[in-house]
């Protein structure tokens, strides 16, 4: 993400499904901070696509975001492995994501790149009052772009059929590398099948 792309994102006066902002700070002070960002990439890899959290964007009493950087000092605290280790006590499965330093105005924001699942959803493992909670799925809502404990159906089915997705393509997989064979499967449409069963129904009674 260049600085214009980040310029363009605060612009638009709000997060999105695929973007969530939070103040800066340090990964080993605040502890607070560290669980809701935890909560937020939590959210992001169990969305398709994954997304990004953004670290030194503030918010006015309207929820207006501010982008006020992030200190040379608490961004030393964000290295990639520190912020696995710190990840890998809150998250199961692990979570793949990337680290990007963006700089404009003369401040510095901190990018948190995050990958969707790879094969499971992610759950939390860890407790910190609140805030986070073992044992809980979180995602960014349809509703609005926010990060909560599955809160409806829609997004509980968004999850699901993410998950089934990845488990037939796992399956295909592995089925071919096993010497199967998928090549009578005709990848067709919804209106194609229907046309197609209305065909043979049809046929029937010529």
């Amino acid at each position: 993400m260049n600085a214009q792309e980040f310029e363009e994102l605060i612009a638009l006066g709000h997060e999105q499904r695929g973007v969530e902002f939070k103040r800066g700070g340090s990964r080993k002070s605040d502890k607070q901070l560290l669980a809701k960002i935890v909560r937020a990439v939590i959210g992001m890899a169990n969305r398709r696509d994954g997304g990004r959290v953004v670290l030194g964007v503030d918010e006015d009493s309207n929820g207006i975001p501010i982008p006020v950087g992030i200190t040379d000092d608490d961004l030393a605290t964000w290295s990639y492995d520190d912020f696995a280790d710190s990840l890998a006590e809150y998250t199961d499965p692990g979570i793949s994501f990337e680290l990007e330093v963006v700089e404009t105005q003369g401040r510095r924001f901190l990018v948190i790149h995050v990958h969707e699942f790879e094969d499971i959803p992610v759950l939390c493992k860890k407790d910190y009052p609140q805030i986070i909670r073992a044992g809980a799925c979180y995602v960014r809502t349809r509703r609005k772009p926010e990060t909560l404990e599955i809160p409806t159906q829609t997004d509980m089915r968004d999850l699901l059929d993410l998950a089934i997705e990845k488990g037939v393509r796992r399956f295909v997989s592995q089925a071919q590398a096993a010497g199967l064979a998928f090549s009578g499967i005709e990848q067709n449409s919804d209106a194609q099948l229907f046309n197609k069963q209305l065909s043979d129904l049809l046929g029937e009674f010529e």
